[in-house]
């Protein structure tokens, strides 16, 4: 089995309206992930329900991160994004 790989996909300070295109696209791309599966025909109704589920909490995920951009804003603030991805093989 091969070694688990880390990318570092974001790490860096921001202004929040260049955070806000990053996150919102991360976000989405997540999203349109997890509507494809639930359009998929040979899905499971647990399986869409899991789906749906995972997307009513990015989408306020979403929401909770432009809010803190926003308010990060007002007050002149920056933003530190680090954004870790650990990818490992799982056997079946």
């Amino acid at each position: 089995m091969s070694e688990p790989i880390e990318l570092k996909v974001i790490n860096g300070r921001f202004n929040p309206e260049e955070a806000t295109p990053i996150l919102t696209g991360i976000i989405n791309a997540k999203l349109q992930h997890h509507a494809r599966k639930i359009s998929l025909h040979d899905q499971t109704e647990e399986g869409i329900k899991a789906s749906e589920t995972r997307i009513k909490q990015l989408e306020e995920d979403l929401r909770q991160s432009l809010r803190f951009l926003r308010e990060a804003a007002q007050r002149g603030s920056r933003v530190d994004i680090d954004g870790v991805l650990t990818i490992r093989e799982v056997p079946q």
